[in-house]
Order: C-alpha cells, then structure tokens, then sequence
C-alpha cells in the first residue's frame, strides 16, 4: 500500500515519514502489558456488540501501532478494537504505522502520549486513568510542565494546574481512587480529601465516608462542605480512625497504651478521689502541646490529636498533674486538721507568742483556703469549658437538621425559643457552639476564652437560624439552641458572667419535655460525646423518676381526700391527722378548697375533742 499522509487526532500533521496507513494481520500485532492508560479492557457486552458489528462490517477505524525490529507490531492505542477483532475472528485491521525505534524511554513517553490522546479524544478517559498516566509520563523523565505540553500542546499554568490536580488522586487509598474513577468523589473534592490524607491515613475515607454513605440521611454533608472544611466534615463521623483523638473528647482511659509511671500515677489518684477514673479528655492546653510536636491540627472544636504515642504522653502529663494537685490537697487538709486540733488541746489563757503563732497558722491556713479554691474553680471552669466545647460540637454537627416528628414538634411547641432567643443564646450556646467561642493563648501559653455579649449572641442566634431553609433545618437549628440552654455547664464563666435564665416549659406536653428531648439528643450524638454528657442524662432522668413518683402521690393523696370529704363527720383522730397530711401533698399552695376542707377537719377534731372532755 502507498505511504500516505495521517492527519493525526491531536490535529497535528504527521509526516509520511512517521505513519502509514496499512492493513496488518492481527498475529502480527502485540499487546505490550499494562501499556493502555485506560487499564485492563474487560470481557463486557460492549465488546461483544462492537465484535458483532465487526463481523458484519469489519474494522473501520484504525489502531495504531509502531514497527519493531523484529517485523511485529507493538499497538499504541486501539486495544478494544483490536480485542473485538480478536473476536470477531477477523484476519487482518487496519493501523497506522509508526516507524520502528530506539525503545528508549523517550519513545516510550512519546508513544504514550499519543496513547493519551487516542484515549482521551475517542472516549472520555476516567481521572484515574488520565492520572495513572500522567504518572507514567514522570516516571519516563518528564517534567509537569513537559506532561502538560505534550499531552494539551501548551505550557500554561492552567494546564499543568489539571496535570497536578489528578496526580493527586494517586495519593488517595485505592477504595477512593476507584471512587473517584467511577464519578462518586469530583474532581474538586479531590484536594480537600489529599489534605486529609496527609492528617492521618484513614481521614480521608472518614470524611467520603460521610458525605457517601451518612449516618444520619437528615444530617449529611454534601462536596462543598468537603471543599469548605474538610476536617469538621471528618469529625462529624462518628467513629474516627485509629490514632485520631478529638479535642474537648471523652475517652476510656484504658483505649491509651500508659506507661509504668502512669499507671503508677493512676492508681494514686483512684486512690486519693476515693472512685475510679475511667475516662479523660483533651483540652486545649493539650492541644497546644501537641501542636508542639506537630500532633495538633485544626482549632477549637474542630481541632484532633494525631498519634497513639504523643495521645498517651498527654495522658500520662494529664495525670501526673491531676495526682500532684490532690496530693497538695490532702496537704492542706492535715494541716488544717492538725492546727484544728492544737487550738482545741491548747490551753485557754496562752502566752502572746502562742497568740501570735495562732493568728500567724490561721492567716497561712486563709491563704492556702483561698489558693485551694482558686485552684478548684480553675478545674471547675477547665471541665466546664471543655465540656461545653464538645457538647456544641457534638450538637452543631448532628442535631442541626433533623426529621419533623412528633417528638420534635412537642418539644419546639414547649418552648418559646424565638421568643426568648437571646436569652437562649446566652444561657448555652454562646459557651460551645462551632466560632461562637474565641479562643487566644496567653503569655504562659494557656489558653483564654473569651465569649459574646448579650446582644452578640442574640446577632448569632438570629444569623444561624436565618440560615436555615429546610423544614429540618429550622427546626434542628432551634433544637441546638434549645439543648445548648438546658445542657451547658456555667461553671465556664465567673459568677458575675453567667445567665440565669431557666428554660421555662408550658402546654399539653410540658411534662414530656424532658424526657422527649434528653431521648431525642441520646440518639443523636455521637459515642464520644454522648460519653461527657450521659452523667448530666443520668441526674435528669433520677429528678424525672423523684417527679413523678411525687406526682404520683400528689394524685393518691388526692384520691384518698376526695374518699373522706363526703364522710368528715365520720372520720377519727387518726383518720384527721392522714387526711391533713394528704391535704399537703395534694395541694403545695392555698386554694378555698383547700382552705374550707382544713376548716372542716379543724371542726371535726373540736367535736371529738370536746366529746372526749365530756366523757
């Protein structure tokens, strides 16, 4: 057949030195291993229906192939047409031919290019694909600006941008690679979840995996989130990766490989709080020491730990600190008691110098009093602030949208949360919600929290709810600001900064509330924590319990007055003074029945009073 000029798919002219056009018997064809960007061609439908219109019309679109030495032909591209020929039993298809060459690693790269380009242009290679094999083209030697220029035709900076972004993908585990190939994961999420990847190994799947495949279909995340922030994308999940700790979370304090001096220090302090401690969590002092070491990332509430080893040395501080503030407690308390009891064995009219060393032990004994109890405010405001900081977390990421049931519309009906919306906002969320708390370090590195002013939180309140546009939204949004006022721990602030606002219930179905929405939030927050808040859950449900057995009596006490109001004339001494009592615990306050039945009773006990006088 006579040289012929190609015109190449890349739109580029090849010269009749470069390629022919000719038919080539298929055994004369080689398949090199693992050459095709488009990876492994499988035995589908789709080959057997492009065999079967080969079988009636033959091969109508060239391969591409490049001579060897050795009289075959190695193919370039056009591997799943030349598989459907194989099948279609034909003899020979036509190719175009590259001259043989050196087989250098240049050619290599030369040649699969033009495989990228067949690929690409015929048929949409996935981004795996184009990735894998823009990897193999570095690999040859080239550079991304090289890549880019070869397989776009330019060298701008846009070009060699979409070379790099899918190079990333590669750097993703395989279950994501393949995810982003078959079109679940974009393009634009794939440099988020890189981001994620190099936090920790197993970030990157946490964070798909909520976007994917979510706990909560009310309460997932989308791609952009992923694109905004993916690290709070990745803790909202339930269970984080092993290694990953969040900050302002409680953990079991056997899930942290201790050392000898640690357990040593653990048994001290169970020793010295009477109870065992079974859990501990990270605050922001640890966080700030991790990220010391490296350890840290993320800010506030969204900040985590990184690392089983650096977890435990925390830990292991956390105790040793926790067993020396004890130890300087008991301290004090011997001292106390000793001084306690030479004032009671000494005798009444002392010396002046005993006078003296009397005043001189009470004003040391005031002064470690007061150390003592700036020492355990600062503790109290430590868990508070930690607590608080979690709980919002927890609350912000999985109660924010919800599915409208009954339960929620009893709750939200109970409450007058718009109403009183700055009061809300100050009594619980201005302490823990996401950027609601500003957080700076001070000169001996620990941190200072500083929270918003009434009419600030009430501005914040008002935004957050207005964001909403979704039934589940609007009320998920006012469940957080809801839970936030009756769950939040005060002890974060000053006495002087606290609200004392209550969240005052009414309606058909005030009585349910408390039950209602401590269930709703059981079932909501995630394991971690649910573990900070279960003691707060299992005090309500012990007042709960103590309600309604008091309500209940408040009914039988009822009951049984209203038994004996239609025979007061006939009731005993006895008998009055169970019925006075029953009057009290039906009614707390005054009301003119009330009154008139005790006038009643005062009546009868005169009558067999005067009765008995007589007899």
């Amino acid at each position: 057949m006579a040289t012929t000029t190609v015109q190449a798919e890349d739109h580029r002219d090849v010269d009749v030195a470069v390629a022919q056009l000719r038919h080539l018997p298929l055994s004369r064809i080689v398949v090199p291993d693992g050459f095709n960007p488009r990876g492994q061609i499988p035995d589908s439908q789709e080959l057997e229906q492009l065999a079967e219109t080969m079988r009636q019309h033959g091969c109508l679109q060239p391969v591409r192939v490049r001579a060897t030495e050795h009289g075959d032909y190695v193919l370039i591209a056009g591997e799943r047409r030349y598989r459907a020929a194989v099948k279609a039993a034909l003899v020979e298809i036509p190719a175009i031919v590259r001259p043989a060459g050196t087989g250098d690693e240049e050619e290599q790269a030369e040649l699969l290019v033009e495989a990228l380009i067949e690929n690409d242009q015929r048929r949409e290679l996935d981004p795996l694909a184009r990735a894998r094999g823009y990897r193999r083209l570095l690999d040859a030697g080239l550079t991304v600006k090289g890549v880019s220029e070869r397989v776009t035709g330019t060298r701008a900076r846009s070009a060699q941008a979409r070379v790099r972004e899918h190079l990333r993908i590669l750097e993703l585990p395989e279950a994501l690679q393949q995810k982003v190939a078959d079109g679940e994961i974009p393009m634009r999420a794939v440099r988020p979840l890189t981001a994620l990847q190099e936090i920790h190994p197993g970030l990157a799947a946490t964070a798909a995996g909520e976007v994917l495949d979510p706990d909560d279909a009310y309460d997932s995340y989308t791609w952009a989130d992923v694109e905004r922030a993916p690290l709070e994308v990745a803790l909202a999940a339930r269970e984080l990766p092993d290694g990953v700790y969040r900050a302002h979370a409680a953990y079991p304090v056997e899930a942290f490989a201790l050392s000898d001096r640690a357990r040593k220090d653990l048994v001290a302090l169970e020793r010295m709080l009477g109870r065992a401690v079974d859990t501990v969590q990270f605050d922001a002092s640890d966080v700030a020491q991790a990220r010391t070491l490296g350890a840290a990332h993320g800010e506030n509430w969204r900040a985590v730990i990184v690392g089983s080893e650096v977890a435990a040395q925390l830990v292991g501080d956390y105790l040793a600190r926790a067993v020396k503030a004890q130890r300087q407690r008991l301290r004090g308390e011997r001292q106390a008691a000793s001084r306690s009891n030479d004032t009671e064995t000494s005798s009444p009219g002392g010396e002046g110098a005993i006078a003296r060393e009397d005043t001189e032990r009470a004003e040391q004994q005031a002064e470690e009093d007061k150390r003592a109890q700036r020492e355990a405010e600062r503790l109290a405001r430590e868990r508070a602030t930690s607590f608080n900081l979690e709980l919002g977390r927890g609350l912000y990421t999985t109660l924010s949208r919800v599915r409208v049931d009954e339960p929620v519309l009893k709750v939200l009906a109970s409450v007058d949360v718009v109403g009183h919306l700055g009061d809300v906002a100050m009594r619980g969320a201005r302490y823990g919600l996401p950027g609601w708390v500003s957080e700076t370090a001070q000169r001996n590195g620990k941190p200072k929290y500083t929270y918003l002013e009434r009419f600030d939180a009430e501005q914040r309140a008002t935004e957050y709810l207005g964001g909403a546009t979704k039934t589940g939204e609007i009320a998920g949004r006012q469940l957080v600001l809801l839970a936030m006022a009756v769950y939040a721990n005060q002890d974060a602030v000053a006495a002087s900064n606290r609200s004392w606002h209550d969240v005052k219930v009414s309606g058909p179905w005030a009585g349910e509330f408390d039950a209602l929405l401590d269930a709703l939030v059981h079932d909501k927050l995630p394991d971690n924590t649910l573990a900070i808040l279960e003691p707060v859950l299992t005090t309500r449900r012990q007042e709960q319990q103590e309600r309604a057995a008091a309500r209940t009596a408040r009914e039988q006490a009822a009951e049984r007055v209203q038994a004996i109001e239609q025979r007061i004339g006939e009731l005993t001494i006895e008998q009055i003074d169970q019925a006075e009592q029953d009057l009290d615990g039906a009614w707390s306050g005054w009301t003119p029945r009330y009154s008139e039945l005790r006038q009643q009773l005062a009546a009868r006990r005169q009558q067999l009073t005067a009765d008995g006088q007589a007899d």
